[in-house]
């Protein structure tokens, strides 16, 4: 066993002990400080509250991770929380065997809820993105369309380069959008139904970048977008880099589409290599799910924490001093 998280699954008991589950995969924890998921490798969180419960969707970086290897990652896993110290793994509830169309790279995902369904968006060998839909949000999604909803074949330019790490806004009014894409930032709106493409996929435009390049940090764009929306601002999200220096930053707008001013970082770096993480709201408060390379040292098997974040009164975010 690992001796890291040998030390820390002293911390873990069986999620039918504490919950009275009898899945074999749950497993309950509780938060006692960063990093939050200390029993497995995770990475890229996604969280996401329904019906007054936040659920946080990861990537699954495995023990057996091999360092020189292209992020070879083969599943995904679901946590859900009342109230952020009492957790459940509700274990891989997606993986690559469910997809017949793709073998390999099961990176940053996310997931919403709409009219009563779960959606969960997948990238899939750096140039495709799929979705699943399940009536639960931690178990039983299947993939209704048997191909990928974006696809890079023949069509880099408009798609980009590396369509990956999907993140979806539901905006006031009901449209949906899907933000994705590794060094050429997209953006495409989609159908009520959340499984069919609404019009054009457009470049996201981010006012205030063009003094910045690649490995360099400030906003250049790198990967990794997320969207929200605090009383009239959108903020989006994501990361400048791979580098040690390099973190989350954000840029904001009134329109969902954009274009977006350049603001700063969301958070001083953690040094992890990557930097992919999720804002949300609950229950009055607002979090920064990111990770890091805390308890492996690795940069391919990462940890994922989550702290409290707070903004000015012009909605600016007040950046988040890492602190481990």
């Amino acid at each position: 066993m690992n001796k890291v998280f040998s030390y820390f699954l002293l911390a873990v008991v069986p999620a039918s002990v504490m919950f009275g589950c009898t899945s074999k995969q749950e497993v309950a924890f509780k938060h006692i400080g960063n990093p939050l998921i200390r029993h497995m490798y995770t990475a890229d969180p996604s969280a996401r509250v329904f019906d007054g419960k936040l659920y946080l969707y990861t990537s699954h970086d495995r023990d057996d991770t091999d360092q020189n290897a292209h992020f070879d990652m083969t599943d995904w896993h679901v946590f859900s929380t009342n109230n952020l110290t009492d957790w459940v793994d509700h274990g891989a509830f997606f993986s690559l065997d469910d997809v017949a169309w793709a073998s390999k790279q099961a990176w940053a995902p996310d997931a919403v809820m709409r009219n009563g369904k779960y959606y969960f968006y997948y990238p899939i060998e750096q140039s495709m993105i799929g979705v699943a839909v399940s009536d639960s949000p931690v178990a039983g999604f299947k993939d209704p369309l048997g191909k990928p909803l974006i696809d890079n074949t023949g069509n880099k330019q408009t798609v980009g380069r590396e369509p990956i790490d999907p993140a979806i806004l539901i905006d006031d009014d009901g449209q949906a959008y899907m933000f994705f894409g590794c060094r050429d930032a997209r953006v495409v709106k989609l159908k009520d139904n959340m499984i069919e493409l609404d019009g054009e996929i457009q470049p996201v435009q981010i006012n205030g970048i063009d003094q910045f390049t690649e490995k360099i940090g400030g906003g250049w764009y790198g990967e990794g977008p997320w969207v929200f929306k605090r009383g009239q601002y959108y903020y989006y999200m994501y990361s400048n880099g791979w580098e040690k220096d390099t973190t989350l930053v954000y840029a904001m707008a009134k329109n969902p589409m954009g274009p977006f001013d350049y603001i700063g970082e969301v958070m001083t770096p953690v040094g992890a290599g990557t930097s992919h993480g999720s804002i949300t709201e609950f229950k009055g408060k607002w979090y920064v799910f990111y990770h890091s390379k805390l308890l492996s040292n690795q940069g391919k098997q990462r940890s994922v924490h989550f702290d409290e974040i707070f903004f000015d009164k012009n909605g600016k975010i007040i950046p988040l001093q890492y602190k481990h």
